[in-house]
């Protein structure tokens, strides 16, 4: 395809162009004027025609019926010296413009309108349709023409009718052209121009988008301004540029566009849509991302939405990239639309998405492999570069973390140096930086899959026993050290699945599973999600699969901390296969296993109930911690930590507090309310405060109070 060739000297290709229009335009004022001489010789031998509007002569009707008016005009064009003037002099200017077309081609300007008949394949008929079109819209004396032609002061526009009059010679010309106005020419199906209706009289205007082509104002159609996304062309890495070079090579040998769509498979980026980017940078193409929900699901507005594309694919050389990834299937109406879309869609289009569609059409599916850990390591290099940084030895500790590919590394980039940036003095970007951009770009995806916890505890706020606090610093360790295990010391090319950190935390309620969890978050600078298994399972087969998958591919790329809470819900004893249900539901349970032992990060389970857990799921669990109800000691020294250290305290009997038989999470609600108590009353935290806040407790776990418990504050208790 031919484009507007844009020289050094832009400013001599628009004087140039803006000549050779005036020339076109000059050349159809003789045409016009041409047919201004005949009608005015029909006007002066009927009497009425003045009337015309309200009364229809005898001689008028006669000249219908006898259909001579063809061939009585083209005689009159031959025998009338003024319009035989006309017509050599169109036929001189015709000449002159064919030269002047040439010498501007190869001068590597060729004017606009040129350019539309190369694109669109225009006939020379249809190119003096869009420029007659072009003038009616440009210049108001060419609109008062048509008016004047149609002998209607209210008509201000081109017909079919009144074209076909003055482009053509005789009847079967005009015949002919009809052939250029039906949906399926180019000027129709292009949306060069429109038309009000299918009458041969409606009203012909050429499309705003066209007119600006012609003017020498090649820009991107308004209505999909909002629609598209112009996508950068980032570093890549070696791989995918090896699957760049093999795209080229098959392009070149399938003989040019038209291709057939392009559709990538892959996880969520792993690189499709940058090699889209250099794919179609190498073929001189710009490529836009539109955002399949904003495709109207009515079938004429998609239509008209397909031809307006189709144009600017060709006008303004540029490919689309939709991306299906996250596309509800539930959404029939969308689907069907994106679908109906895929089909229909010309000029270049590459889709990406997790899994292949099948079409009618030919597709060309391509399977792409997110980069590995030294190939995101370069990618990393190659982005740091351009940036003043401290990052060093540390990069491992983020790859390892953090799984990014080819479209958010440069973005975790950019937005670690413009925090760098805002710090005063030294700019330098840092680790931490990085750690930080980095939760930032991946940790929105889950926000609608998971709860996410702010963890504000820290080691010094648990009580546990001592091998239990050394289990969970275990942990914490492993995921620390995973960049040295795995890539330094060699393990992860033994490894290549069942990286993944898995623990279970069981044990009753309020003994502090999810506080362990927001500990080891906060410790390892790492963002948490709490999952409800309970929610997360479905009745419907195939559901619970759906979301534990969406849970994953979004937590993924950060490496958060997944909590599974009410793990029981989907880890009961395995059920004997009974029905299609029972086997649905032990596939979800393997599923379960499987990705969180191929997950990076740690996924933490967590169930009151250990012993409703089949023991054939926890051996694949790599961690197994129990959470023991708190003894005295233990209890004593969680109601030391409860309460803050600005909190006014009055003295409190911390022995007999400890003998309440109570869990941590208890002891915590005990607390708080106990404080607002005493704010109610302008006072310090007394003990009479904490046992009224523990009678309150007390009842809303059914728990009796017992003097035996209480001991000499029983009575206190109770009143």
């Amino acid at each position: 395809m031919e484009q507007i060739t844009q020289s050094t000297a832009a400013v001599s290709w628009t004087d140039a162009n803006r000549e050779h229009l005036r020339a076109e335009l000059n050349r159809l004022r003789l045409l016009f004027r041409r047919k201004v001489r005949w009608l005015r010789l029909q006007w002066q031998q009927d009497p009425v025609a003045a009337s015309r509007a309200i009364v229809i002569s005898d001689m008028f009707a006669d000249r219908i019926l006898t259909g001579c008016d063809e061939a009585e005009e083209i005689r009159f064009y031959q025998e009338d010296s003024e319009s035989r003037a006309i017509t050599n002099a169109c036929n001189e200017m015709e000449i002159s413009l064919s030269a002047r077309r040439q010498s501007l081609t190869e001068a590597g300007g060729i004017p606009a309108s040129e350019a539309l008949v190369r694109l669109f394949g225009l006939s020379t008929f249809e190119r003096d349709v869009l420029l007659l079109t072009f003038a009616a819209a440009d210049d108001p004396g060419f609109t008062a023409l048509c008016a004047y032609l149609q002998d209607d002061a209210h008509a201000r526009f081109a017909t079919e009718h009144l074209i076909r009059s003055v482009l053509c010679l005789g009847q079967e010309d005009r015949e002919a052209a009809r052939g250029a106005f039906v949906p399926s020419a180019p000027l129709r199906r292009f949306r060069l121009i429109a038309a009000g209706d299918a009458s041969t009289t409606a009203a012909l205007s050429i499309d705003p988008r066209v007119a600006d082509y012609i003017r020498g104002i090649n820009r991107l159609d308004e209505s999909l301004v909002p629609m598209l996304r112009p996508i950068p062309r980032i570093p890549l890495a070696r791989a995918h540029l090896d699957l760049v070079d093999e795209l080229v090579l098959w392009a070149k040998s399938a003989g040019g566009e038209p291709w057939p769509p392009f559709f990538f498979t892959g996880p969520p980026d792993a690189g499709g849509e940058c090699i889209a980017v250099e794919f179609c940078a190498r073929a001189g193409m710009q490529i836009y991302s539109l955002d399949p929900r904003r495709l109207p699901t009515n079938d004429t507005d998609r239509q008209h939405l397909v031809q307006i594309v189709e144009r600017e694919t060709i006008l303004s050389r540029i490919a689309l990239y939709l991306d299906v990834t996250d596309l509800d299937p539930g959404d029939k109406p969308l689907t069907a639309a994106v679908r109906d879309w895929i089909e229909r869609a010309a000029g270049v289009l590459v889709i990406g998405g997790r899994e292949r569609w099948d079409f009618q059409r030919q597709v060309l599916h391509l399977k792409i492999l997110k980069p590995d850990h030294q190939a995101q390591r370069s990618l990393w290099n190659k982005c740091l570069e351009a940036v003043p940084n401290s990052v060093d030895g540390q990069l491992d500790a983020i790859i390892q973390q953090f799984d990014l590919g080819p479209q958010l590394i440069p973005q975790a980039v950019h937005s670690a140096a413009a925090r760098a940036r805002s710090r005063p003095g030294n700019a330098t970007l840092h680790a931490e930086d990085l750690w930080r951009a980095c939760r930032e770009q991946v940790g929105w995806q889950l926000g609608g899959l998971a709860q996410r916890l702010q963890p504000c505890y820290t080691w010094d706020d648990i009580v546990l026993p001592a091998d239990l606090i050394r289990q969970l610093w275990e942990i914490a360790g492993q995921v620390a050290a995973r960049p040295q295990v795995y890539e330094a010391w060699g393990f992860g090319a033994r490894l290549p699945r069942g990286r993944g950190i898995s623990a279970l935390f069981s044990g009753p309620s309020g003994t502090g599973k999810t506080m362990a969890a927001e500990i080891l978050a906060n410790h390892l600078q790492l963002d948490l999600y709490r999952i409800d298994l309970a929610g997360v399972v479905s009745k419907y087969i195939g559901e619970t699969e759906k979301n534990l998958r969406n849970v994953f591919d979004a937590a993924e790329q950060s490496g958060a901390i997944l909590f599974f809470d009410e793990a029981d819900a989907l880890f009961g004893k395995r059920s004997e296969v009974k029905d299609s249900h029972d086997r649905y539901a032990n596939i979800e349970i393997n599923y379960l296993l499987q990705r969180m032992e191929d997950y990076r990060g740690l996924a933490v389970l967590c169930t009151n109930r250990r012993s409703a857990l089949d023991r054939a799921f926890l051996r694949r669990l790599r961690f197994l911690v129990e959470f023991p109800f708190p003894d005295c000691d233990h209890r004593r020294l969680i109601w030391q930590k409860v309460f803050p250290a600005q909190a006014p305290l009055d003295s409190l009997d911390l022995d007999a507090l400890a003998r309440l038989e109570i869990s941590g999470g208890n002891i915590r609600n005990i607390a708080l309310n106990a404080a607002f108590l005493a704010a109610g009353q302008k006072s310090t935290i007394g003990m009479r405060d904490v046992l009224h806040a523990a009678r309150r407790e007390y009842a809303k776990i059914d728990k009796m109070l017992t003097e035996a418990e209480f001991g000499s504050h029983y009575r206190l208790m109770k009143s």
